[in-house]
């Protein structure tokens, strides 16, 4: 046993440098080059938090509440902190965070999200740093033990790769979700929407294997790793105590083979970690069929049945008696806003990115929704924009207001647009707008420490909204003519949210016995009234004439859209929570320095490589900086098909609003070729030279994305030279160079415009790619070569839903010249590449899923989609030489075959297969193996 574990852990040192050589860390987005850094050393602990400078009181309550809660945050596991740093984003309009050990930091997004699934009644940046902190303890575990080993050859690349290869991405995560649980008065798993998925699908589909709970599935809607993570998490603090999971992580961490965790929670429990979740989700299963209520409300699905896969409607809105819009989304769809009426669905457009929504607005007229706003450069910085479709003409039309404006509502007239704007510096305020003048009506301010949630405008000139503070939430009816207090409605703790306002009646959706339901209150006599049973959870109700109501209920194939009729009975006197005496505000006032954008080295990755490009071994430092504007890597690497080695130095500086790049290296280069003139070819000769080439360009990214098509424009150019010394053999290849400095130019241009892919499409249905490349020797030099080429290939529908078409169009040019730079064109799938003065290039590729087929082999592979593609390629090469110009036609076509699969229980996809093709000019058939997607 022991001369097989030293094995495997020598096999995990000679595969991991050629995982990761297939890695692709590439560059997370920047800030505006405009922003100026500060930072803040949280006292007694090895945090510092990095942010820009607008940013302060951000900055300062996040200091807090690390000083609060990071030792409680570590208790349980074996780790302590080594320094780490939190990069603090405050110029989007995304919620979330994340811990990296890529150029090792976390960052924290700190527009609160309005989701009450995710932040319940917590505060956001409190509950970031009760969860993202425990990622961090959670990495300090990979310093220890065997996994210190990676670690020291590799970095952090090296430790990322081997503990995320070793312990599951559910436990990160679950583990994570229960510590923020515990130190926050409503964590997630405390939430019913958030576990409302996993309840579900154990209730209709069954308890699933742990390979389709790792792999998830093309068939069903399979909770993520977040939800059921927590549960198994959860659970195993239950059976075996607080400290299990640091026990249970430090031990797999210590045993560098397959399936080494569910080795330990073997040893541990007596179970496998499949027969251990088997055995878990079943008493969580049996535990929910003895709570499920019956839905005794008589509702009525009016939103068409979902017959396979998983279809949500979402955020119902009334347009008529019979008539409702909804958004629609799913496995098969992209966003899109349906309307329904009498059963018949009809789609109105298709949704551009979308800011956080939790809610759509709609007058008989009029739809209204909010969208995300790239800026062109700063991948960072999002605003937002206004939506308002017309029912009528079946137009957009767009409002920009240069801020965050999220969430917005329409009066049911059709004059009047309210939505909340989120400010980088973490206050807020609404915005009453004149949908006709596109004026400003009122800016509503709101308080410090409160958080406003979907606001929405209601009858008699007022407006609703939920607010959060202090972790307790309340219903606010406002006047708009006067702008003053009507009602507030205490609910606690109570996570509600969603509230309409038609009357006397506010309806909005709460958790009762565990399962939030829709419920409604009377302003006036305070008479509250529970209007659904739902079996798992419902939302966003609206109300039609106080007669009946229209709300999403959840199934584990999607949100369907239910109605019910509204009745006088069951109403309970409503019993207010009291109102809370708030404390007085976090006011810290931590010291802060000025962080220089200079800081641009942070080397955190080292060790020998095997090069994705053939068998190639580099060994070479790379370094990022933590504000991700500047990447470098130093190295060698060794060729072993010349015997020879190259020394190199890249590096790229994103910081401005052009990225400039260079790259530098020094080879020694060998070749071996005949330097007769005429037959016979007897002289073979053999020489070594010294070769120096460099690199200097520039490039413009643009992110021109504003519809459901993503859009990006790049135009580079890049200076090249290369100096030649110690080349003494009379004659050379023509892609090589005699000796002496040459230089070059290259200039490019890419352009793509593709529609968003809906989870079942094996391609983008439509859209379009367009390749401009031109390289030269303009400079006067004893080298002259030119060549350019010029690309298109376009996307459109297949014959059935979710096949695809592409179709491409290309040609290359050469000139004459004396040197010959290489082929951007590729010849016909199954031909080398061979160069030629003119290249005409066709191809055309039929994409299409073959099965979905969630198919285990035991504990080594699940099969979750089978996929195929019929190609043809053809091309036609000419060279133009002193007596004519000679062509040669190539032309293949074949199938390839495929499959997406998940080994050895691993969360990374994985896809390869096998081409079968015919070649014209060999008139032969040819077999290979097809590598697509390594997943990772």
């Amino acid at each position: 046993m022991a001369l097989k574990k030293v094995f495997i852990f020598l096999l995990y040192l000679g595969i991991a440098p050629m995982t990761m050589a297939q890695l692709n860390y590439a560059l997370l987005d920047q800030n505006p080059a405009s922003v100026q850094w500060k930072r803040i050393q949280v006292p007694n602990h090895a945090i510092q938090i990095i942010y820009p400078e607008d940013a302060d009181s951000l900055a300062q309550l996040t200091a807090f509440y690390l000083e609060k809660h990071v030792n409680q945050v570590g208790k349980t596991l074996p780790s302590k902190l080594h320094p780490w740093k939190i990069v603090l984003q405050n110029k989007g309009i995304y919620s979330n965070g994340f811990v990296s050990l890529n150029a090792p930091r976390a960052e924290f997004f700190s527009i609160p999200t309005q989701s009450p699934a995710l932040v319940g009644t917590n505060e956001w940046l409190e509950m970031l740093v009760s969860h993202e902190t425990r990622h961090m303890f959670q990495n300090e575990l990979g310093r220890q033990g065997l996994a210190k080993v990676f670690r020291s050859l590799w970095g952090s690349n090296g430790q990322a790769l081997y503990s995320n290869l070793i312990v599951p991405n559910w436990l990160w995560e679950g583990d994570a979700v229960e510590t923020e649980t515990k130190l926050n008065p409503i964590g997630r798993s405390k939430i019913p929407e958030f576990y409302l998925p996993l309840h579900a699908y154990l209730s209709e589909f069954g308890i699933p294997s742990y390979g389709k709970l790792m792999g998830k599935s093309f068939r069903e809607f399979v909770p993520n790793h977040y939800v059921f993570g927590q549960y198994l998490s959860q659970y195993i603090r239950q059976k075996q105590g607080e400290f299990a999971i640091g026990q249970i992580w430090q031990n797999a961490l210590q045993r560098p083979y397959p399936f080494a965790f569910s080795s330990v929670v073997k040893q541990r429990t007596g179970l496998s970690i499949d027969q251990l979740s088997q055995l878990a989700l079943k008493e969580l299963r049996d535990s929910i069929q003895l709570k499920q209520q019956v839905n005794a409300d008589n509702a009525v699905q009016i939103s068409p049945k979902v017959s396979k896969g998983y279809t949500p409607y979402e955020y119902p809105c009334w347009i008529s008696d019979n008539t409702f819009v909804a958004i629609k989304s799913g496995f098969s769809n992209i966003p899109v806003l349906v309307e329904v009426s009498q059963g018949q669905e009809k789609e109105l457009t298709k949704l551009g990115p979308i800011a956080e929504m939790n809610m759509l607005s709609a007058s008989p007229n009029w739809i209204v929704w909010s969208e995300i706003k790239f800026d062109v450069r700063w991948g960072q910085k999002q605003g937002t924009r206004l939506v308002l479709f017309n029912r009528e003409t079946k137009e957009k039309t767009f409002w920009d207001g240069d801020e965050k404006w999220i969430n917005p509502s329409i009066s049911q007239d059709g004059k009047q647009v309210l939505t909340l704007v989120q400010n980088n510096s973490g206050s807020s305020h609404l915005l009453l707008l004149d949908v006709e003048t596109r004026q400003l009506i009122k800016k509503i301010a709101i308080a410090s420490g409160e958080q406003v949630l979907h606001a929405r405008l209601a009858d008699q000139n007022r407006m609703v909204f939920v607010v959060k503070r202090q972790h307790q939430k309340s219903i606010r009816v406002m006047d708009l003519v006067h702008f003053n207090q009507l009602y507030e409605i205490g609910l606690g703790a109570n996570n509600i949210g969603a509230p309409y306002l038609q009357g006397d009646y506010v309806y909005f959706n709460e958790p009762v016995n565990g399962i939030d339901q829709i419920v409604r209150i009377h302003l006036k006599n305070k008479q509250q009234q529970i209007l659904t049973h739902s079996q798992f959870g419902a939302y966003s109700a609206q109300a039609f004439n106080d007669e009946k109501i229209i709300y999403q209920s959840y199934r584990a194939s999607g949100d369907a859209i239910m109605q019910t009729n509204l009745k006088n009975e069951d109403w309970k006197p409503f019993v207010s929570e009291a109102s809370p005496t708030y404390n007085h505000l976090v006011n810290p006032n931590y010291a802060a320095q000025k962080y220089s954008k200079w800081n641009i080295f942070n080397v955190y990755s080292w060790g020998p490589l095997i090069a994705a490009q053939g068998n190639q071994l580099e060994v070479s430092l790379l370094s990022k900086n933590i504000t991700n504007t500047f990447q470098a890597g130093l190295g060698y690497q060794y060729d072993p098909n010349e015997r020879a080695g190259t020394q190199f130095a890249r590096f790229s500086y994103q910081g401005l609003f052009p990225v400039f790049d260079a790259s530098f290296q020094n080879s020694q280069r060998s070749t071996s070729l005949y330097i007769d003139k005429r037959a016979p070819f007897d002289s073979l000769r053999t020489d070594s030279w010294t070769q120096t080439k460099g690199d200097l360009g520039i490039r413009l990214p643009f992110n021109l994305t504003h519809s459901a098509y993503s859009e990006f424009l790049t135009i580079s150019s890049t200076y090249s030279f290369f100096q030649v010394s110690g080349y003494d053999l009379p004659l050379r290849f023509k892609s090589e160079a005699f000796n002496g400095m040459y230089s070059s130019m290259t200039h490019a241009l890419s352009y793509s415009k593709l529609l968003n892919k809906a989870y079942w499409d094996v391609q983008s249905p439509w859209g379009y790619q367009i390749g401009l490349h031109w390289q030269g020797t303009p400079f006067s030099q004893n080298l002259n070569s030119e060549i350019w080429s010029a690309q298109l290939k376009a996307f459109v529908p297949g014959l059935f839903k979710h096949h695809g078409i592409s179709l491409r169009g290309a040609y290359q040019q050469q000139s004459n010249g004396n040197y010959t730079f290489a082929s951007t064109l590729a010849l016909p799938r199954g031909y080398t590449t061979v160069l030629y003065n003119r290249l005409y290039s066709f191809s055309a590729d039929y994409k299409f899923p073959i099965a979905n087929t969630d198919f285990n082999v035991g504990r080594l592979l699940y099969v979750k989609r089978l996929k195929g593609n019929l190609f043809f390629d053809a091309s036609q090469g000419e060279n133009i030489l002193k007596d004519g110009t000679t062509s040669t036609t190539f032309q293949s076509f074949g199938v390839d075959l495929s499959s997406q699969f998940h080994l050895m229980r691993f969360s990374q996809t994985f896809e390869i297969g096998v081409r079968c093709l015919y070649k014209s000019q060999t008139e032969q058939i040819e077999w290979y193996p097809l590598v697509i997607d390594i997943g990772f």
